[in-house]
C-alpha cells in the first residue's frame, strides 16, 4: 500500500490497459484501493475475469472490456463501454505492452513490428479515444509506461527500445497540446521490477540478481502512478519519472570505495 490517504481518488474513474496482470494490474488494484472505479482491458476475457473477481473481493468498483490496443475501433468501443457504465474517464493509464529478448539480426519484422504497434500505436490509440470521447471536454490525466531506454542503446531491445522512445516523445506532444485544456500527460518508465513477464525474460538473459539496489516491485510502479494521478502532481505535465534504483545514471556500475 501507498502513504497517500485511501480516498484521495474517490469519484473518479480510471482505465489500465494491460490491467489484468502484472504492473497494469497492481496499477489498477492500487488506484482502486485509493477510491477510484477502475475499467481494465487485455486481450484475454480469463485473465480479466480473474482480475476483476479479486479487485471486487478487496471492494473495488471494476469492469472489465476484452480488447486488443493496436485496433483503433475496438479501443474506442472500450472507451464507450467505460463512459457508460461510470458515467465520464479522468485517469488513463496506458500500460499494454509487448517484448520478447532477440538481438536485431534475429528478430523477425513481423516481431518488431508487433512489439511497435502495441507499445506505441496501442498507446496513441487509447490516448486519442480517450482524447476525443471525454477528456477534451473535462480534462483528466494521462501516465503512459515508458521504459528508460530513450537516450541508450540496449542490446535485444531494439524493438522496445523504439517503441518506448516514440511514447516518451508522444507523451510531450500530448502534454503541450493538451495543457490548456486541463489535461496532463506524464510517463513512469519501470527499471527491472520483480514478478513481471519483461524482467523473468531478461533475468534469464542477463541473470539479474536479487537484489533490492537493482529490482524494484510492482507496488513501487503503482505509487509513483498513483502520485502522478494525484492531485499533488496537479502541475506536473510532460515529465517521465524513472523507476529504478538509479540503475540509469549508474551506467559503469563502479564499486563504492
Amino acid at each position: 500500500m501507498s502513504d497517500f490517504k485511501e480516498d484521495i481518488l474517490k469519484g473518479r474513474v480510471a482505465l489500465i490497459t494491460g490491467g489484468a496482470t502484472g504492473i497494469g494490474k497492481e496499477i489498477a488494484r492500487t488506484l482502486g484501493k485509493h477510491g477510484a472505479r477502475i475499467a481494465i482491458t487485455s486481450r484475454k476475457q480469463e485473465n480479466l475475469d480473474a482480475a476483476c473477481q479479486e479487485f471486487e473481493k478487496e471492494g473495488i468498483e471494476c469492469l472489465n472490456v476484452a480488447s486488443d490496443v493496436r485496433d483503433g475501433a475496438a479501443v474506442e468501443a472500450v472507451i464507450a463501454a467505460v463512459i457508460e457504465k461510470w458515467g465520464g474517464l479522468n485517469i488513463v493509464i496506458n500500460c499494454a505492452a509487448g517484448m520478447f529478448i532477440a538481438p536485431i539480426e534475429r528478430m523477425s519484422y513481423n516481431g518488431f513490428k508487433t512489439v511497435v504497434d502495441i507499445d506505441l500505436l496501442g498507446t496513441y490509440n487509447v490516448t486519442k479515444a480517450a482524447y476525443t470521447a471525454y477528456l477534451k471536454d473535462h480534462g483528466g490525466c494521462i501516465v503512459n509506461i515508458s521504459a528508460p531506454f530513450e537516450h541508450w542503446g540496449v542490446s535485444s531491445m531494439a524493438h522496445v527500445a523504439a517503441a518506448k522512445a516514440g511514447v516518451e516523445s508522444l507523451t510531450r506532444t500530448c502534454a503541450v497540446e493538451w495543457a490548456p485544456l486541463g489535461i496532463r500527460v506524464n510517463s513512469v518508465a519501470p527499471g527491472f521490477i520483480s514478478d513481471t513477464e519483461g524482467v523473468k525474460r531478461a533475468g534469464e538473459a542477463m541473470d539479474i540478481p536479487d537484489d533490492r539496489t537493482l529490482k524494484g516491485t510492482r507496488q513501487d510502479m503503482a505509487n509513483a502512478v498513483l502520485f502522478r494521478v494525484s492531485d499533488s502532481a496537479s502541475f506536473i505535465s510532460g515529465i517521465c519519472i524513472r523507476v529504478d534504483g538509479g540503475a540509469t545514471i549508474d551506467l559503469l556500475r563502479m564499486p563504492v570505495v
